[in-house]
């Protein structure tokens, strides 16, 4: 799987959430990219990264 390039480059950014992203089960990182690249804006796009972001370092899955 993929990861959508802002994505990666948010994980580039935040080390503790691109840890925590590694940790991730792979069908707990395929729910995440898939409700990214669900977004039709590109405004909620970059929210549902940013918010991703923040659940992915609480431990927190996509709909859980």
């Amino acid at each position: 799987m993929a990861i959508p390039p802002d994505l990666q480059a948010a994980l580039a950014v935040d080390p503790e959430a691109a840890a925590a992203y590694t940790r991730l089960s792979y069908s707990h990182r395929r729910e995440y990219v898939r409700w990214i690249e669900e977004a039709k804006r590109a405004e909620t796009r970059a929210n549902r990264i940013a918010r991703a972001l923040e659940m992915i370092k609480r431990g927190e899955v996509v709909g859980g």
